[in-house]
C-alpha cells in the first residue's frame, strides 16, 4: 500500500481542520439563532418612537447583551420575519428566543409586565387557574369567574352541565402573559393555542376531527392524560378506553372518580366508584359529561389515533407502567400482585 507524501498529509489535514471549524462554527450559528441573547441576569432596554429593528440590536450588542449581532441580523433578514415593533420598556435574557423576542417587540410585551407561566399537561381548569393567581397573573376567583361568561369558540360544547364548559380546551403549554391581564385575554391565548395544536395535528396524521366530534376526542384525551404516565402507553390506553366502548363496557377510569370527587385520593374505595356524578365512568355509560382535565398533543394524538389491541382491562405495575390484557382472571391476578387486592 503506498504512504503517503507529506503533501497529502498536509491537505488531509487542512480538510480535516475545515470541516471541524465549518462542523464548530455551524453549531455556534444554530445556538445564536436560537437564544442571540448573553444576559442571564436580564436586561432592560428602551425602544424609542421611529427606532428600526437593526437600531435596537446594534444598542444592545453595545451594551454587551447581544452574543453576535451579524448572526442574529442575517437570520432575520433570511427568515423574512414581519417586524413593526413598538415604542417600550422591554427585556432581554440569555433564555430568550429570536421568535419570542420579536413576538415581544411586535406586540408590546414590556418587561416589567411579563410572566413565564408553564402550565402542566392534565391541570384541571381550577390547578390552572390557582397557578395563573399564584404567578400572579391573575387572580384565581376572578379568573374562574370569566371562564364562566367566556364567549365559547364554535368547537366548543355548550353544555350547562358541565362543571366548566372550557375544561379541556386551554391548552398546556409555556406561556407569557402580562401581569394583570384580564381573563378573557388569558383564554384567548389559550384556546387559540389548543386550535393551533389541533389544525397541526391534523396536517401531519393526515386524519380530520370533524367538528362534532372534536368534545368527544378531547374528553378521551383527558383520560388519557390522567391515567397514562408513559407516551408510549397513550395509545395502548386509548385502544383500552375505546374497546370498552365497543363493547358496551363502562369505561370505569379512576380519573373520572377523581374528578367527580373534586379532591385527589392516593386509593380509592368501593364508595367512591360509586359516586353519583356524569363525570364517573363508573357510574354513567360511554364518556363522561366532558373533558376532565387540559390534554397535552400526546394524550390528543392517542385518542384520535389508539393502537390497535384487544385489550380491555389494565392495571399498574407502581413504576409508571402498567400490564395489559384482554383476560379478566389474568387482571384480576395482577391487580391482586401489584394492588394488593
Amino acid at each position: 500500500m503506498k504512504k503517503l507524501g507529506l503533501k497529502s498529509k498536509l491537505i488531509l489535514a487542512l480538510i480535516s481542520f475545515v470541516v471541524i471549524i465549518l462542523t464548530v462554527f455551524g453549531g455556534y450559528v444554530k445556538s445564536v439563532v436560537q437564544t442571540p441573547f448573553s444576559s442571564s441576569t436580564g436586561k432592560e432596554f428602551e425602544v424609542k418612537k421611529g427606532d428600526t429593528l437593526y437600531n435596537v440590536i446594534d444598542r444592545l450588542s453595545l451594551q454587551g447583551a447581544v452574543r453576535n449581532k451579524l448572526i442574529l441580523k442575517a437570520y432575520i433578514k433570511h427568515a423574512g420575519f414581519k417586524v413593526n415593533i413598538r415604542p417600550g420598556l422591554y427585556m432581554v435574557y440569555s433564555g430568550l428566543s429570536t421568535t419570542q423576542f420579536l413576538y415581544n417587540l411586535n406586540n408590546g410585551i414590556y418587561d416589567k409586565n411579563i410572566i413565564k407561566v408553564t402550565i402542566p399537561e392534565g391541570y384541571d381548569l381550577n390547578q390552572i387557574a390557582a397557578l395563573l393567581d399564584e404567578k400572579g397573573v391573575i387572580k384565581k376567583d376572578e379568573f374562574l369567574k370569566s371562564c364562566l361568561e367566556y364567549k365559547l369558540p364554535s368547537f366548543i360544547k355548550d353544555d350547562g352541565k358541565r362543571k366548566f364548559k372550557l375544561e379541556g380546551f386551554l391548552f398546556p403549554d409555556t406561556y407569557q402573559f402580562k401581569k394583570g391581564m384580564k381573563g378573557n385575554e388569558v383564554i384567548d391565548l389559550m384556546t387559540t393555542r389548543f386550535s393551533q395544536v389541533i389544525k397541526d395535528i391534523q396536517t401531519k396524521s393526515g386524519k380530520q376531527i370533524e367538528a362534532g366530534n372534536i368534545d368527544n376526542i378531547v374528553t378521551m384525551a383527558s383520560i388519557i392524560e390522567r391515567e397514562a404516565e408513559q407516551d408510549d402507553e397513550r395509545k395502548i390506553i386509548s385502544s383500552v378506553f375505546y374497546n370498552r366502548l365497543n363493547i358496551k363496557m363502562k369505561l370505569q377510569s379512576c380519573a373520572t372518580v377523581l374528578y367527580a370527587l373534586g379532591y385527589h385520593k392516593d386509593k380509592l374505595s368501593i364508595k367512591d366508584t360509586e359516586v353519583k356524578s356524569i363525570y364517573n365512568t363508573y357510574y354513567v355509560n360511554g364518556l363522561p359529561e366532558g373533558p376532565i382535565c387540559s390534554p397535552g398533543r400526546k394524550s390528543i394524538e392517542a385518542a384520535l389515533m389508539p393502537a390497535e389491541t384487544k385489550y380491555i382491562y389494565f392495571v399498574s405495575e407502581n413504576n409508571g407502567t402498567h400490564f395489559f390484557t384482554d383476560d379478566y382472571k389474568k387482571f384480576e391476578q395482577e391487580k391482586k400482585v401489584t394492588q394488593g387486592f
